[in-house]
Protein backbone atom coordinates (compact mmCIF):
# COMPACT_ATOMS: atom_id res chain seq x y z
CA UNK A 1 0.00 0.00 0.00
CA UNK A 2 1.40 3.37 -1.03
CA UNK A 3 0.91 6.38 1.21
CA UNK A 4 1.82 10.02 1.06
CA UNK A 5 3.12 11.43 4.35
CA UNK A 6 3.82 15.12 4.73
CA UNK A 7 4.37 17.56 7.56
CA UNK A 8 3.01 21.10 7.52
CA UNK A 9 3.24 24.09 9.81
CA UNK A 10 0.28 26.47 9.73
CA UNK A 11 -1.54 28.62 12.27
CA UNK A 12 -4.05 30.56 10.19
CA UNK A 13 -6.98 28.11 10.27
CA UNK A 14 -7.96 24.74 11.64
CA UNK A 15 -6.77 21.80 9.58
CA UNK A 16 -10.37 20.79 8.80
CA UNK A 17 -10.83 24.19 7.12
CA UNK A 18 -7.39 24.58 5.54
CA UNK A 19 -7.00 21.19 3.82
CA UNK A 20 -10.21 21.44 1.72
CA UNK A 21 -9.06 24.87 0.51
CA UNK A 22 -5.68 23.45 -0.44
CA UNK A 23 -6.66 20.11 -1.99
CA UNK A 24 -10.43 20.17 -2.46
CA UNK A 25 -13.05 18.42 -0.37
CA UNK A 26 -12.62 14.92 -1.83
CA UNK A 27 -8.87 14.72 -1.19
CA UNK A 28 -9.13 16.47 2.20
CA UNK A 29 -11.54 13.76 3.39
CA UNK A 30 -8.82 11.15 2.72
CA UNK A 31 -6.29 12.99 4.92
CA UNK A 32 -5.49 11.67 8.38
CA UNK A 33 -4.22 14.56 10.50
CA UNK A 34 -2.01 14.15 13.57
CA UNK A 35 -1.45 17.65 14.93
CA UNK A 36 0.36 19.35 17.79
CA UNK A 37 -0.82 22.87 18.52
CA UNK A 38 1.18 25.38 20.55
CA UNK A 39 0.64 29.05 21.29
CA UNK A 40 2.75 30.05 18.27
CA UNK A 41 2.02 27.45 15.62
CA UNK A 42 0.09 24.37 14.65
CA UNK A 43 2.23 21.62 13.15
CA UNK A 44 0.71 18.46 11.71
CA UNK A 45 1.74 15.18 10.18
CA UNK A 46 -0.76 14.35 7.44
CA UNK A 47 -1.17 10.95 5.80
CA UNK A 48 -3.06 9.95 2.67
CA UNK A 49 -3.38 6.16 2.48
CA UNK A 50 -3.70 4.36 -0.88
CA UNK A 51 -2.08 7.32 -2.60
CA UNK A 52 -2.30 7.00 -6.38
CA UNK A 53 0.54 9.38 -7.29
CA UNK A 54 -1.71 12.30 -8.28
CA UNK A 55 0.67 14.93 -9.73
CA UNK A 56 -1.67 17.82 -8.86
CA UNK A 57 -1.58 16.90 -5.15
CA UNK A 58 2.20 16.44 -5.25
CA UNK A 59 2.70 19.86 -6.87
CA UNK A 60 0.46 21.56 -4.31
CA UNK A 61 2.46 20.02 -1.48
CA UNK A 62 5.86 20.82 -3.04
CA UNK A 63 4.91 24.42 -3.82
CA UNK A 64 3.19 25.19 -0.52
CA UNK A 65 5.24 27.45 1.75
CA UNK A 66 3.85 25.68 4.83
CA UNK A 67 5.18 22.24 3.87
CA UNK A 68 8.09 21.07 5.99
CA UNK A 69 8.68 17.61 4.51
CA UNK A 70 6.95 15.10 2.24
CA UNK A 71 7.54 11.43 1.43
CA UNK A 72 5.92 8.64 -0.53
CA UNK A 73 6.11 5.42 1.48
CA UNK A 74 5.39 1.88 0.33
CA UNK A 75 5.74 -1.26 2.47
CA UNK A 76 7.25 0.81 5.30
CA UNK A 77 10.08 2.07 3.06
CA UNK A 78 10.48 5.58 1.71
CA UNK A 79 10.15 5.31 -2.07
CA UNK A 80 10.47 9.00 -2.92
CA UNK A 81 11.49 12.09 -0.96
CA UNK A 82 9.54 15.11 -2.21
CA UNK A 83 10.79 17.63 0.36
CA UNK A 84 13.07 17.15 3.32
CA UNK A 85 12.88 19.71 6.14
CA UNK A 86 12.18 22.54 3.69
CA UNK A 87 10.65 24.94 6.21
CA UNK A 88 12.39 23.72 9.35
CA UNK A 89 13.07 26.52 11.76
Amino acid sequence: MSKLIFKMKYSGKRWNDYLPELFGKETAEKCIVESQATAKTNEARIIIYNFNGNKEILNKIKNNENTISAYIVEDNKVQKILLKNAAAV
